[in-house]
């Protein structure tokens, strides 16, 4: 079947949440906005939402102003990280590429690029990142400070690919970073959770521009997760999303290429109204999410497309969602995937989204979540008019007993004695964190629990 007479796209599918929404409203300074993420599940009454214009004003308002101060980027990150009764502080005008090294392939880009700009850009001077998320609205420092990450065995999240970064303090003092420069900031800014102060530069490692095949393949699970298995290292990228109820999954694969771009086609559906539909009916009448996952299955069918990769790799989302998803060890990962569908299963758990399973390689960063360790990723997302909690206090437990570390964008019931038993670095990114802002103003509630 071709793309054009797909029933539902395979982007809608493998998506479920839109990349073009963002729910945070302009603010002048004198105004108290209130703010909320994407997918509605945080929020809060702040006494101010600033939009520098450049790093001078940056340093004025926070040399300014006092008590917590808070980045805030796309608002893509359903865990409790932006929220305050502070200052939200955007760097939404502070973007663009600034330079380019042709002969390093590297590139400096002001922090509040979004992650769709900077690929965008790229491809311009023939460079591209060497992998990306399917979600690409993310600011290029709340990506990298909550270790955003694609699919690959080989290919690590992007804050590994930092070569250098631009750090305004709490207090206003500039700090320039990378391993041979205030090294021991760099390796606990890379993955920051936004605790150290506000990134406004960034130096990325790229590689030359390049092409993808995108193939999706619609089979039983069971086959779904032999096939990832005995083919995650023949595919520079290989995941795959599985309807536990419905015992059908997508498996999509990415390869090099140098075929010619395939035309974009346009469904004669709506596909982010049917599957708006779909979930709301699941939501309301339980009893039909295995028929409808079946019937999804049915109007699914393989395909194909080739493009540029920073056109391939992100999916268009609407259906808003939250999620929690962990990175384990990746040899437990299968075992893992199916302990959690099959825990989904016994407990007739209420969720029609698809399972996601993902690979990521090892880096150093001192809080990424595949520090020292070669990953899988396995993510859970629920409906955002249904309540989440059911569902992850039972995967949860599962997903911990695996050696999990969860993504720092997503939800969890972590506390600060948990990351210190997974975290070899956490001790000296406390230290880091301490020294650079002796008053923890850039700590919200959440953060001030988490490292005490």
């Amino acid at each position: 079947m071709s793309s054009r007479r797909q029933f539902v796209t395979q982007s809608a599918l493998l998506a479920f949440c839109s990349t073009l929404a963002h729910r945070t409203a302009l603010a002048t300074p004198d105004s108290a906005p209130g703010w909320s993420n994407w997918s509605g599940g945080q929020s809060c009454s702040n006494q101010a939402l600033l939009y520098p214009q450049t790093e001078a004003e940056l340093v004025s308002i926070l040399k300014s102003t006092q008590g917590t101060v808070r980045a805030v980027g796309g608002g893509h990150s359903f865990s409790p990280l932006v929220p305050t009764r502070g200052t939200l502080i955007s760097l939404e005008a502070m973007n663009g590429l600034i330079s380019h090294d042709p002969k390093r392939l590297q590139a400096t880009f002001h922090a509040g690029s979004r992650i769709a700009q900077v690929s965008s850009e790229l491809s311009n001077v023939d460079q591209g990142l060497f992998n990306e998320a399917d979600i690409n609205v993310q600011s290029l420092a709340g990506a990298l400070s909550t270790a955003t990450h694609g699919t690959g065995r080989q290919l690590q999240c992007l804050s590994a690919y930092i070569t250098a970064m631009k750090l305004i303090t709490a207090e206003g003092d500039v700090l320039h970073c990378s391993r041979s420069e205030h090294a021991e900031v760099f390796q606990a800014a890379r993955v920051s959770l936004g605790a150290l102060g506000i990134v406004t530069e960034v130096t990325l490692q790229n590689r030359h521009s390049y092409a993808l095949k995108e193939q999706i393949r619609v089979m039983p699970i069971s086959e779904a997760m032999h096939y990832v298995d005995q083919n995650k290292d023949r595919f520079s990228h290989i995941e795959f999303m599985a309807f536990p109820f419905g015992d059908r999954a997508m498996v999509k694969t990415l390869a090099e290429t140098q075929a010619p771009e395939t035309p974009v086609t346009t469904p004669w559906i709506d596909e982010n109204t049917l599957l708006e539909f779909a979930a709301n009916t699941a939501r309301k009448h339980p009893w039909s999410n295995s028929g409808l996952q079946h019937l999804l299955g049915m109007f699914v069918s393989d395909s194909t497309r080739v493009g540029p990769s920073w056109k391939i790799y992100p999916s268009t989302r609407a259906i808003r969602f939250n999620e929690m998803e962990y990175q384990l060890p990746a040899a437990v990962g299968m075992q893992a995937c199916e302990e959690v569908m099959a825990a989904m299963r016994q407990h007739r758990l209420d969720v029609f989204f698809p399972l996601e399973f993902r690979y990521v390689a090892a880096d150093d960063a001192w809080l990424s979540p595949f520090h020292d360790r070669d990953s899988v990723s396995i993510s859970v997302h629920q409906y955002y008019r249904q309540d989440y909690h059911p569902i992850f206090a039972v995967i949860e437990p599962i997903l911990r007993r695996h050696g999990g570390r969860p993504h720092w964008g997503k939800l969890n019931t972590l506390t600060g004695k948990d990351f210190q038993e997974i975290y070899p670095h956490w001790a000296d990114f406390k230290r880091i964190q301490r020294q650079i802002d002796p008053h923890s103003r850039m700590l919200n509630r959440y953060l001030r629990q988490t490292f005490a």
